[in-house]
């Protein structure tokens, strides 16, 4: 498996592609999205589906830590009708105990990611 764990402060699960929802050979990027599970773990989705006569469908997931409390994912995923990578980059915050999926436009983001890129 492609994810790379950077200290992250939860415990993340690994699922293979083929337990994507729906068709591996065509999906969205909501179906790579990773979330959290009622247990607690960050549930992200990597591998290869079946070769087909055009390649190989695949989604790669990569957490990093950016605090003790944001998490990015960043996520690349290809299929047949992709031009560009279906995915992009998730954050999730640790707000009172739970981890909340926000944008990067959230404030406790952009300071994360502020103080990522001044180190």
């Amino acid at each position: 498996m492609n994810t790379t764990q950077t200290t992250a402060p939860v415990a993340i699960k690994t699922r293979n592609f083929s337990e994507m929802p729906g068709s591996n050979t065509y999906f969205r990027t909501s179906d790579c999205t990773p979330f959290f599970s009622e247990d607690g773990s960050l549930v992200v989705y990597n591998g290869k589906g079946d070769s087909r006569s055009w390649g190989t469908p695949s989604v790669r997931s990569t957490v990093k830590s950016l605090t003790a409390n944001v998490i990015k994912v960043t996520v690349v995923g290809w299929h047949k009708h992709t031009v560009s990578p279906v995915g992009g980059s998730f954050y999730f915050v640790n707000e009172a105990g739970a981890w909340v999926r926000r944008t990067a436009g959230h404030k406790t983001v952009k300071a994360a990611i502020a103080a990522a890129v001044s180190h």
